[in-house]
């Protein structure tokens, strides 16, 4: 009777510890650290950072044109970068700039997003944003001796909380008799955290575009 009784309190005292280093696991298993406690927050969480949005998004720019219309009239002269496939896929399409010695063009830029459909207007963004925008113009080789000016500032498209920088999406090259062939430099600076100054170009360049320039006589 002794050895039944003390088989059936070995059987009870060991039911309990099983029971109590189950509860302990069960425990454990909830306050681990490996995962969250739920899962659909979990979830919610990284739905948020994959398509958060921040200030100072850039902007696709598959398309860049230029249009150049001799002062006193003619024919308008248009260029165009294209890179419909973005950034990495097959080689952009650039077109070569032909001027004529002795002009003076006012020169206008768009900028298209053909990715999408109808086209996104890039360049309206721009002007909406014309604080945080400005192109820059180089003329590079033989076409040094041509010279760019705005003709537009930031007032033309905002009403501008600061000094009224220039934006140029609308501008004058002038293209004296002694320019020869050589290229033509368009960049796109975007001022987030540095402060725009009218000369100095961002860290953050949206798009910049180098075309050929022939010169004629």
């Amino acid at each position: 009777m002794l050895k039944y009784r003390w088989n059936l309190l070995s059987v009870m005292t060991a039911a309990m510890f099983a029971a109590a280093l189950t509860f302990s696991c069960a425990d454990d298993k909830e306050s681990s650290p490996t995962g969250p406690a739920d899962p659909e927050e979990h979830e919610e969480d990284d739905h948020d950072d994959d398509h958060g949005h921040g200030p100072g998004e850039v902007e696709l720019i598959t398309t860049l044109k230029v249009t150049l219309t001799p002062q006193g009239g003619g024919t308008p002269v248009i260029a165009q970068f294209r890179d419909l496939d973005g950034e990495g896929g097959n080689a952009p399409v650039v077109d070569k700039i032909v001027v004529v010695a002795g002009t003076v063009y006012d020169g206008v830029i768009q900028e298209l997003n053909e990715q999408e459909s109808p086209p996104e207007d890039i360049t309206e963004e721009v002007k909406e944003e014309a604080e945080a925008h400005q192109l820059f113009f180089h003329t590079l080789g033989g076409f040094a001796p041509a010279t760019v000016a705005y003709a537009d500032k930031e007032s033309d498209y905002v009403t501008n909380t600061g000094v009224d920088y220039p934006v140029g999406v609308r501008f004058t090259l002038t293209v004296p008799a002694n320019a020869r062939n050589g290229q033509f430099r368009v960049s796109q600076s975007h001022y987030d955290d540095a402060p725009k100054d009218g000369v100095t170009p961002s860290d953050e360049t949206d798009i910049e575009v180098t075309f050929e320039v022939e010169v004629r006589t």
